[in-house]
């Protein structure tokens, strides 16, 4: 070697660690500049320029030993190393720091495809400077490339459909999608597939490829809200109107029901024994939907018994159940001693005799509510009161919009008393924290009573007048000569406004 030669090869060697070391200070600032979950992804040009420099001193050393064919291997793969290096870099500043403060986002997959196309370029430019005839070199391989392409038909087909994917952005990671006959939320796209975990917790792999053929169905875009079909049919001899008012009320207050829009109700189908109906309603969380379908199913059975609506057995069986006549007297009995019992230990009408007991037994009937189901809404319309058998009720007040619960209701608590004798609207909210069985005292039951005996009317404004003025005087701190004048001026207004509600004169 020329001592020309070896005066240039030392410069390019020094130049190239001189080079490397810039651009390591540079990537070793580029990181400091990321956030901290995004600092790993300076360690691959990082590799690449620590190999660059240990090359570049191996072939200062392999000059330095007269190997000049050891000397152009090391520096052809110093080169490539140092020009991958340059290229991390380059991909970090763009993609990793000026694009990320701005609202462009560039897929995972389009980025890694970039950046092969980089490296591509990058091994084609220092063969061509180490004298490699490019051309020869294309043609050779042009057979073998034919029969790798043949081989990999499948997966270049899937890596091609995975890139369509990502620049058409009709999903992302998150997403709900239906894919024929799996559902499932995505939790990777990658090259070749993408991950689905379903409802059961199980990962669904489905090829790129097979994404693009199929029709994909995704809950999560345009927006979260996601319509929700619920078919239930009743007998022909309910009124459509009643059946959708019940239905529609079921839907009042279900934790992941949205409010807007609205739930709707309509007939779908005469069918043989029974008027199909579908409850169509909106939730947020496509995740939640078999448990708020589920719900909303239990509220409609007990809705139904309450109303009397019948759910038609789709099926014929005949069951013979005999019932004598007096085994259907003792259990009418029973029934009617178990409604007495439960009027006697209410305070309110504990004080009737057991003639007027059973005047309003008469028309009491029992009626069952789901644990989380609204028995009562604060400032809905109400004449009835309600004797609680078995269960918890939760009372909860609002103000202002805000909602507190203020008590806790047991077997043989009672509510509902004022929209009973007044018709005034209810002044809270009553849900059942468990399943619930009440008795029910409505306005034309109470009515005959009052009628049969109209002091009562006294006696009943005299103790909800007392109840209302202790629980005032509780909160206020009253006197006791104050309690006295509120407690004769609330019996006043209640008696007249009883009066005026059951037309008593």
């Amino acid at each position: 070697m020329r001592p020309w030669e070896r005066v240039h090869h030392m410069q390019l060697s020094f130049g190239g660690i001189a080079a490397t070391l810039v651009a390591l200070v540079v990537v070793l600032f580029l990181r400091r500049l990321l956030p901290e979950g995004k600092r790993n992804r300076g360690k691959a040009p990082l590799f690449f320029l620590v190999l660059a420099l240990l090359l570049r001193g191996a072939a200062i050393a392999a000059d330095a030993a007269f190997a000049p064919t050891a000397f152009a291997i090391l520096n052809f793969l110093t080169l490539a190393f140092l020009s991958f290096g340059i290229s991390g870099v380059v991909d970090m500043l763009l993609f990793d720091i000026l694009l990320s403060r701005t609202r462009v986002r560039v897929s995972k997959i389009l980025r890694d495809l970039l950046q092969a196309a980089a490296f591509f370029f990058i091994i084609m430019g220092v063969l061509k400077q180490s004298g490699v005839n490019l051309l020869s070199l294309v043609t050779t391989s042009a057979v073998l490339t034919a029969v790798i392409g043949l081989a990999l038909q499948s997966t270049l087909s899937n890596l091609l459909a995975g890139l369509a994917l990502q620049v058409d952005q009709a999903f992302g990671i998150g997403d709900w999608l239906q894919v024929g006959q799996r559902t499932g939320r995505v939790t990777q796209m990658k090259w070749r597939t993408m991950h689905l975990v379903n409802k059961d917790g199980d990962m669904v792999i489905i090829p790129n490829a097979e994404l693009v053929r199929s029709e994909v169905i995704n809950f999560s875009r345009p927006t979260s809200a996601h319509r929700m079909w619920l078919r239930v049919s009743f007998h022909y001899r309910h009124p459509p109107n009643e059946v959708k008012r019940v239905l529609l009320s079921c839907t009042r207050d279900v934790a992941g029901v949205r409010d807007e829009p609205a739930a709707e109700c309509v007939p779908l189908q005469f069918a043989d024994s029974s008027i199909e109906y579908a409850l169509r309603y909106w939730i947020d969380d496509f995740q939640q939907d078999e448990r708020i379908d589920g719900e909303l199913r239990t509220r409609i059975w007990y809705a139904a018994k309450r109303e009397g609506l019948e759910i038609p057995f789709p099926i014929r069986t005949l069951y013979m159940n005999q019932v004598t006549s007096i085994e259907a007297s003792v259990q009418e009995q029973q029934e009617f001693l178990d409604r007495m019992d439960a009027l006697a230990r209410i305070d309110l009408l504990g004080r009737l005799d057991p003639s007027e007991r059973e005047l309003l037994a008469e028309g009491m009937r029992r009626v069952k509510f789901a644990a989380g189901e609204m028995i009562i809404r604060q400032g809905d319309p109400g004449d009835s009161l309600y004797l609680i058998q078995n269960g918890s009720v939760g009372v909860r007040l609002s103000v202002d919009g805000a909602q507190k619960e203020v008590a806790a209701l047991a077997p043989g608590d009672f509510f509902g008393e004022m929209s009973l004798v007044t018709g005034e609207p209810r002044t809270a909210t009553c849900t059942a924290k468990t399943d619930v069985t009440c008795y029910l005292v409505d306005h034309a039951s109470f009515q005959r009573l009052l009628d049969a005996r109209p002091k009562i009317a006294d006696e009943i404004s005299s103790l909800l007048a007392t109840r209302q003025v202790e629980l005032a005087s509780r909160q206020r701190g009253l006197s006791e000569e104050a309690e006295a004048r509120r407690a004769a001026d609330a019996r006043s207004r209640l008696l007249a406004r009883i009066r005026d509600f059951f037309h008593l004169g």
